[in-house]
């Protein structure tokens, strides 16, 4: 619970106090009636037990007060209840902000090791379980508890004897119901995962259905989809059915708690020591007092399994972002530096003392072999992840003592794997540039982006809606689409990761040129498969294995005969490659 709490008010335990206030101000209006009627009936009886004739002012009095507490209790209800659901919400909307923002500092690496699904459970199904227990449970809780202790203190003013045999029997029912809380815990966090696992496996399904459709798997896939499901159907049907029998004796002893009421209350009716209405007070109140104990009993079994739901999210919000210093430090110019960088991902050397220099406003090309590192080396630039030894220099500035922002908004990046979001392509471009204007993001698109002319084909032009991830645009139209936001952000450094590898020639011809506009007097680097791309740049450093092999101009270094010029030869072999070509023709 501590921890659901840590998540849901970010630290700032004091804004419950209110909810809390509301709450127990609700029940003790809610435990009233059983004083007034306690009063009641003494004066009910007062002819047989003290002799007095019944006091009829009194007695309207009474009811006129009963009125009252519960014309109270239901203002003071309907506030409870509106304040609580309130504050639930509005705090777990600030809740879902704070793990956004928190997710948005970590590093890549975070992310890498764990599955889209288990991210997307944590911020819906993790954050809505947190949510549930402020907005239902927590109230219950406080309710259950305030009543049970007004009633309790009742029976033992109204007899200490019969109210300690009450207590005796919930002392007795709490053992049963602390095994029963273990239980829950251990089937609950084996369900947790299996959820998540269901969600990861769902989620798998459903992205990469037109590949398994293409070679024809999708029943296999469906099949470890469904033993995630069915495993988590089993994980479920554990965590309902084993703990209960535990609930149920606890239940069971609140039973016998109150038929002990009862036959010890007549006992000491009959020897003389308990009055009639203090009976028939014990036989009211301690009904009473056992029914919110076992509302109490669900609602902290339920918020048991919620809280392992908050320790996830805890656990996250622990997860260390990206050290920033208190203070930016300015860059008056635009060159990159590398200085003897090593980088390990998951205890291996991706990058290995690697050293370079990219001078600004040149295009640097980084070449290699699948797998070399070309990658890691734009995301080390961006600072999506630190680097384990060595620096990284931006105008001088270790990147280290640059705000992340400050990082971010020097450079406009072209992804290999383009994501659009779920809007219109004119947003879609503007995300480049939020402050833009409608004849910014067309000049872009028209004159430099060369994506003008495919928008306007389409039904309704920029206010075309893409589909989550650009699904209803081509992998070309989408090249342009990106293309074009980063020539809108006008950013000094342009960092592009395979743009062209896998397009036909027509869309590569209209993103080349595309390229040529985002890319003057900027500080480039780029990640090309395609040799003859690059050719031109001012600089290529091949890349094999994490280390620099070679660096210098196209011509110098087909002159080298090595790494790069193998790599030419097998595109220039690969280039003259054709379907039907054998030895029998």
């Amino acid at each position: 619970m501590f921890n659901s709490i840590k998540v849901i008010t970010a630290g700032e335990k004091s804004k419950l106090y209110r909810e809390i206030g509301w709450n127990i101000l609700q029940n003790l209006f809610k435990g009233a009636p059983y004083g007034i009627l306690f009063m009641v009936l003494l004066e009910l009886f007062a002819p047989i037990v003290y002799q007095k004739p019944i006091n009829i002012e009194f007695l309207t009095l009474a009811i006129v007060g009963l009125f009252i507490t519960l014309l109270l209790q239901v203002f003071v209800g309907k506030k409870a209840y509106k304040y609580s659901y309130t504050l639930a919400y509005s705090l777990s909307a600030e809740a879902r902000l704070k793990l956004g923002e928190h997710l948005r500092k970590l590093p890549l690496s975070f992310f890498k090791r764990r599955d889209p699904g288990d991210v997307a459970a944590l911020l819906l199904q993790d954050m809505g379980l947190v949510e549930n227990v402020f907005s239902h449970l927590f109230p219950d809780v406080i309710g259950s508890i305030v009543m049970a202790v007004i009633l309790g203190s009742v029976l033992l003013i109204a007899d200490w004897r019969l109210g300690a045999i009450a207590i005796i029997f919930v002392i007795l029912a709490l053992i049963f119901l602390y095994l029963f809380l273990k239980l829950v815990n251990y089937f609950g966090e084996k369900q947790l995962k299996s959820r998540n696992e269901a969600v990861s496996r769902m989620m798998e399904y459903l992205l990469g259905i037109k590949v398994l459709k293409a070679y024809n798997q999708t029943g296999n896939r469906f099949q470890r989809m469904e033993k995630s499901f069915s495993k988590l159907k089993k994980d479920s049907i554990k965590l309902e059915g084993i703990p209960v029998p535990l609930l149920m004796v606890y239940f069971a002893f609140l039973e016998i708690g109150f038929l002990a009421l009862l036959i010890f209350g007549v006992q000491f009716m009959e020897n003389g020591t308990l009055s009639i209405p203090i009976f028939l007070l014990f036989l009211i109140i301690g009904y009473g007092f056992y029914e919110p104990l076992k509302l109490l009993s669900v609602s902290i079994g339920e918020m048991r399994y919620m809280n392992m739901a908050a320790d996830r999210v805890v656990e996250t919000l622990r997860a260390k972002i990206l050290p920033e210093p208190s203070q930016d430090s300015k860059i008056d110019r635009y060159d990159i530096e590398f200085e003897d960088v090593t980088f390990k991902y998951q205890d291996v050397d991706v990058i290995k003392a690697v050293s370079f220099h990219i001078p600004e406003r040149s295009i640097t090309a980084l070449v290699g072999p699948s797998g070399s590192g070309k990658t890691t080396i734009t995301s080390l630039i961006a600072r999506f992840w630190d680097v384990g030894s060595g620096q990284i220099k931006i105008g001088g500035q270790n990147i280290k003592d640059l705000k992340n922002e400050h990082i971010l908004s020097c450079m406009s990046m072209v992804f290999q794997d383009v994501y659009l979001f779920n809007d219109t392509i004119y947003n879609n471009i503007k995300i480049g540039n939020p402050n833009a204007t409608k004849d910014d993001v067309f000049e872009v698109a028209m004159q430099q982006a060369n994506c003008h002319e495919f928008i306007q084909k389409l039904p309704d032009g920029y206010d075309t809606m893409v589909g989550e991830g650009g699904s209803t645009l081509s992998g070309g139209e989408k090249q342009r689409i990106s293309i074009a936001r980063a020539i809108l952000k006008d950013a000094p450094i342009i960092l592009l990761d395979e743009a062209t590898a896998s397009l036909d020639p027509e869309n590569e011809g209209k993103i080349q040129e595309a390229i040529r506009e985002l890319v003057k007097s900027k500080t480039v680097v780029v990640i090309a498969h395609r040799l003859y791309s690059i050719s031109d740049a001012d600089q290529i450093i091949v890349i094999d294995k994490g280390r620099v092999m070679e660096k210098g101009k196209h011509h110098k270094l087909l002159e080298n005969q090595g790494t790069y010029r193998h790599l030419w030869d097998e595109q220039q072999r690969a280039h003259g490659w054709k379907f039907g070509s054998t030895n029998s023709e």
